[in-house]
């Protein structure tokens, strides 16, 4: 009798072990409702105002980015998210904000705006597939252009490129900040630094250059790459929902497994009997 017990006090102890986790898992879900619907709204209003804006509606593309600055920085997030990074994301709404008040811009100038802004929320909310891991063909087509221009030594040609990339990157940038590490980022800043001193020079130095965009290219490559995970990763994540319900068949698998042994049981008892 008290082996049976030990058995089953042992089988208890390890379904309530696989079912810790799925339970927590929920309850922190249901901790989170607010915060998911905060980003829920911030990337609503995020893609209204992107596609108003390239629909040339320009005073409804105003207040929506006029509603993205009072919101924003009322909203609490669900993610960490540094300090550095949270103002390149709010002063990129605060610059779209400042250009569509104004009644001079072109179009073409609030388009990059409202794309930066859209992009940056994107990020808050999107960690595995994220907008701005979208712009790596046009990025690589520049940085390779930059290259060309850099081994032909033609000034002009380089200068003209790199203000393409750097616009680019300048739209991308505050995603990047909220997904990236910081000393990843301090990297690719300080590339662009070193490439910004040497187009403002009347003859660059053009093995700084191109060592410098061999720099850049790397992190940039590390930045757009390094962070995806394998199946396996995903797999294993916390918020893997396969490893949910694996978790949850585990536990039904024992239960179930355990009531077909105790039948077999009494129906070998009572056959001996």
């Amino acid at each position: 009798m008290r082996k049976k017990s030990t058995k089953i006090l042992f089988l208890l102890c390890l379904a309530g072990f696989l079912l810790a986790w799925p339970i927590s898992y929920f309850f922190a879900k249901l901790e989170k409702p607010t915060e998911e619907a905060n980003l829920t709204q911030l990337d609503r209003t995020a893609q209204e105002f992107l596609s108003l804006t390239m629909k040339g509606d320009l005073e409804n593309a105003r207040l929506r980015v006029i509603r993205l600055a009072e919101m924003f920085p009322s909203k609490a997030m669900p993610l960490a998210i540094r300090i550095e990074s949270l103002n390149a994301v709010t002063q990129s709404i605060l610059a779209a904000k400042k250009e569509f008040a104004s009644p001079k811009q072109s179009e073409e100038v609030l388009i990059w705006h409202a794309t930066r802004v859209r992009v940056a929320i994107d990020a808050l909310g999107h960690a595995s597939q994220p907008m701005w891991r979208n712009y790596f063909d046009s990025y690589a087509g520049q940085m390779q252009q930059l290259m060309h221009a850099s081994v032909e030594r033609d000034a002009d040609s380089f200068r003209q490129q790199f203000e393409e990339n750097y616009r680019l990157f300048l739209v991308i940038r505050p995603a990047m900040s909220v997904q990236l590490k910081e000393s990843l980022m301090e990297k690719i800043d300080s590339s662009y630094e070193l490439l910004n001193r040497e187009i403002r020079n009347t003859k660059p130095d053009w093995q700084i250059a191109r060592d410098a965009l061999r720099e850049l290219n790397s992190s940039m490559q590390e930045a757009f790459f390094g962070e995806d995970r394998s199946a396996l990763a995903r797999f294993s994540s916390p918020n893997s929902p396969l490893l949910l319900i694996l978790a949850v068949a585990g536990v039904l698998t024992i239960t179930l497994g355990y009531v077909a042994w105790r039948k077999y049981l009494a129906e070998q008892e009572r056959f001996v009997s």
